[in-house]
């Protein structure tokens, strides 16, 4: 939805439907656009130039703030075309398994690939294979998500083979490969020199949204602005707001995954009650359904000024306060 008009249409449609669109809601934001990019970076460093080959590189974060959308997102601007001799994948994502060994890696692989194999295949001879699928399929862009969890230090073994593995698909010198994860992944890469010295290990770091500047304060605004603009309700809430959008950061955590799940929540509660908009109310109770055990502070009850994190203050309007059925910071 990108008008209000498209925001009043949703607000008319069955619960279920709206449901449907506040848990699928998808909003453009500088980290998804920041993901975006580095991932073209990897792919193609020349804009309007082609492929790179021969490199690893990384996207890393903490958890939900964006990293396996953007992969999902870009992905899905090279889908899968016919060619002469059958179908070319230009980027192929692989979600890797965290547990089973290299069996599980090399199989979800092969998924990806569309290719047969069965349990009496060895992985000497499905990783050939897969290293033939790479090529046939013309993959440009191999993206591993969740790559920390097949190299956790845990499990030397696995570290290894994996390892031999992306070095065994960078030798085909045919594409690119990407490995996304939490923060650690950089560090599982960079502690092996053969990979480092496959294109010197360019990485990009989605991190979370802070309170600390001017300009982050009005990035996590906006894109609370743009939840707001997205959710199926007659009126607007007023998320953006300063006071508000301070306290929807403080319950997120300044995390984009986080954030939508919190208003996920607070939106299906203001359907129930068949309110035209979020109310504080709705999000007070959102906050109080997740807050952890022993918590008695309630950003969206109590005392900004007592919250146990040191922040600077944003007073509430008396309506808020109250808790009132009427909006957050209706104009």
């Amino acid at each position: 939805m990108d008008d209000t008009s498209d925001r009043l249409s949703a607000a008319q449609l069955p619960a279920a439907e709206r449901q449907a669109i506040l848990k699928k809601l998808i909003i453009n934001h500088d980290r998804l656009a920041e993901g975006m990019d580095a991932l073209s970076r990897f792919h193609m460093p020349v804009k309007g130039g082609v492929h790179d080959t021969g490199c690893v590189s990384a996207i890393v974060g903490d958890s939900r703030t964006g990293k396996s959308f953007a992969a999902s997102a870009y992905a899905r601007h090279f889908p899968p075309v016919t060619g002469e001799k059958g179908m070319i994948l230009p980027v192929l994502l692989v979600e890797t398994a965290p547990t089973g060994g290299l069996r599980p890696v090399l199989e979800n692989l092969a998924n990806a690939l569309g290719m047969l194999h069965s349990p009496r295949m060895n992985n000497a001879l499905l990783t050939i294979n897969i290293l033939e699928g790479l090529k046939y399929h013309q993959v440009q862009l191999l993206i591993f998500d969740e790559f920390q969890d097949v190299c956790d230090s845990r499990n030397v073994r696995l570290a290894v083979d994996v390892k031999r593995l992306l070095r065994k698909i960078l030798n085909l010198d045919t594409l690119n490969i990407v490995c996304i994860g939490l923060p650690e992944t950089y560090e599982i890469l960079a502690n092996d020199e053969q990979l480092v010295g496959r294109g010197g290990l360019q990485h990009a770091h989605l991190h979370p949204y802070t309170w600390d500047s001017q300009e982050e304060r009005m990035s996590f605004r906006l894109l609370c602005e743009k939840f707001d603009e997205g959710m199926p309700f007659q009126q607007k809430s007023g998320l953006g707001v300063a006071s508000v959008a301070q306290r929807l950061h403080w319950v997120s955590d300044g995390i984009i995954g986080k954030l939508k799940n919190f208003l996920f929540q607070a939106g299906c509660l203001a359907i129930n009650d068949g309110c035209e908009h979020v109310t504080f109310e709705h999000l007070a109770m959102a906050y109080s359904a997740i807050k952890p055990p022993k918590t008695i502070f309630n950003p969206f009850v109590d005392d900004w000024s007592q919250r146990p994190t040191e922040q600077s203050e944003l007073p509430l309007s008396s309506a808020q306060h109250a808790l009132s059925k009427r909006s957050v910071a209706h104009a």
